[in-house]
């Protein structure tokens, strides 16, 4: 498949667009009152008011350099565009200027191999759960805005992070980055399946650096189907992923791809089996 990331010159020319304080305020100006598609455009004299630039020639240069990527001119004047909002978005979510200092604290949830407390850590704005009283478990580690942490516990912001992951696994899976909105792509690794070890899928933004390994049924906790086979069998889907019992996986099938996942609860024993892209082809539970 053709790798459609995004080259350094297109991120360069992104960056390079902002790199003006008039620029700047034009953004913050045109962002005030965002009301996405239905934001009321500002006049150019309003606009170029309300940045308090008075040289004409120097405003429409920096408003010329903007338009087409940040900006759009439409009936009435100028609005943002998506790239925009979405820029706003990751300053508000990362504040980058206030980075959180290292966080650790215990998890209140035992680690799947040797059972011991966990250990939550924030840190670079990724939220991690790992053992440190053995290397047998792969861990959790996903990004997380220091927002989610406002008017939250630690254990909160893990549970928090740890749903936040799953639904965008869930994106991912059927078929959208849920970063960048492009395609994604899904690699089963038959080893892990054969072993039993982790991550057994890899799933890849074909544009964005979307990257994220995972255990095969992480990324279904959300798929109507799979809830209602574990939830029969007397599983709980709420709870972390981890926690879930261990699955049994094998390959039933090489052409066409099929994965047999076996998984027990309470309840009695789910059989799911899964296609290439992990869609449901048959499951059932039996007491």
């Amino acid at each position: 498949m053709t790798d459609n990331r995004a080259e350094p010159p297109l991120m360069r020319e992104a960056f390079s667009l902002l790199g003006h304080d008039i620029r700047l305020d034009i953004l913050v100006a045109l962002l005030d009152n965002w009301e996405a598609a239905y934001t009321d455009p500002i006049p150019y004299a309003e606009l170029m008011d309300a940045v308090g630039v008075t040289d004409s020639g120097k405003f429409n240069y920096h408003l010329g350099k903007l338009r087409g990527a940040y900006v759009r001119k439409v009936d009435g004047g100028y609005v943002p565009t998506a790239a925009a909002t979405a820029l706003y978005r990751a300053v508000i979510a990362h504040q980058p200027d206030h980075e959180m200092e290292q966080t650790r604290f215990d998890v209140d949830s035992e680690c799947p191999c040797c059972h011991a407390i966990l250990v939550g850590r924030y840190e670079r704005g990724f939220l991690s759960v790992d053992c440190d009283s053995c290397d047998d478990w792969i861990g959790f580690s996903y990004p997380f805005p220091r927002n989610g942490f406002t008017n939250r516990s630690n254990e909160e912001a893990a549970r928090v992070a740890h749903r936040r992951c799953k639904r965008h696994l869930a994106a991912a899976t059927a078929g959208q980055c849920p970063f960048c909105a492009d395609t994604t792509m899904i690699d089963v690794q038959e080893d892990a399946i054969t072993s039993g070890s982790d991550p057994a899928v890899e799933i890849t933004c074909n544009s964005c650096s979307f990257h994220v390994g995972s255990r095969i049924l992480f990324p279904l906790l959300l798929d109507t189907q799979v809830i209602t086979l574990l939830s029969d069998a007397g599983i709980d889907v709420e709870q972390y992923e981890w926690e879930l019992p261990e699955p049994t996986t094998r390959i039933s099938s090489r052409e066409p791809l099929r994965i047999r996942v076996e998984v027990s609860g309470e309840e009695g024993t789910t059989a799911i089996i899964l296609d290439d892209r992990l869609n449901v082809c048959s499951g059932n539970s039996s007491s």
